[in-house]
C-alpha cells in the first residue's frame, strides 16, 4: 500500500495557489497607486491570509483596492487593474482556503474556473468601461451606477437563493 502512487498529470502546488493570492492583492495595490501605508497594509494581509486562509485577512489584503482607488481622481486603467486584481484575488483567495499547502491541484481541475474567471472579466471589465464612458452632468461620473448595481446584484441573489431552495424542497 505504501507504493501506490496517484496520477494526476500536469499539476501545480498548494503553496502556488497561497502566493499568488498573496502576489496579486499586493500587485494590485501597488499598481492601482496606493499610498504606501494601504500598500503595506494590503502585504501584511496577504502574506498572513496565505500562510494561514483561515484568519480571512487575504480579504483584508483585497479591501485595500477600493480604498486604493477612492483616493485618487478617476481612472480608466486603475480601474480596470482594480477590477482584475479584486477578482481574481477573490477567486485565488477562495481556493486557498480548500486546497491543502502541500497538496498538488490538476492543471485540468482549474479549467472551470478559469473559464468563469475570464467570463466574469469580459463583464466586469466592459462595466468599467462602460462607467467611464457616460459622460458626468455634474462631476461626479457614474455615481448613479452603484445603486442601480447593488440592486441588480440583491435582485440576482434572491433568485438564486429561492432557486436552489425549491429544487432543495423538491418544489419546481
Amino acid at each position: 500500500m505504501k507504493d501506490d502512487v496517484l496520477l494526476i498529470g500536469r499539476a501545480v502546488p498548494g503553496a502556488l495557489i497561497r502566493a499568488a493570492s498573496a502576489g496579486v492583492s499586493i500587485a494590485g495595490v501597488w499598481l492601482v497607486g496606493a499610498p504606501l501605508f494601504w500598500i503595506a497594509v494590503a502585504a501584511v494581509a496577504a502574506v498572513v491570509g496565505a500562510i494561514v486562509p483561515r484568519t480571512m485577512f487575504a480579504w483584508i489584503a483585497l479591501a485595500a483596492l477600493p480604498v486604493a482607488l477612492t483616493l485618487q481622481s478617476p481612472d480608466l486603467g486603475h480601474t480596470c487593474v482594480a477590477v482584475a486584481a479584486l477578482h481574481l484575488g477573490h477567486v485565488l483567495a477562495t481556493l486557498s482556503g480548500v486546497v491543502s499547502l502541500r497538496s498538488r491541484v490538476a492543471l485540468r481541475a482549474l479549467i472551470p474556473t478559469a473559464r468563469r474567471v475570464l467570463i466574469v472579466q469580459v463583464v466586469a471589465q466592459a462595466a468599467a468601461l462602460f462607467a467611464f464612458a457616460i459622460p458626468a452632468a455634474d462631476g461626479r461620473g457614474a455615481a448613479w451606477i452603484a445603486p442601480v448595481g447593488a440592486l441588480a446584484v440583491a435582485a440576482t441573489a434572491v433568485m438564486l437563493v429561492r432557486g436552489i431552495s425549491q429544487k432543495k424542497h423538491g418544489r419546481r
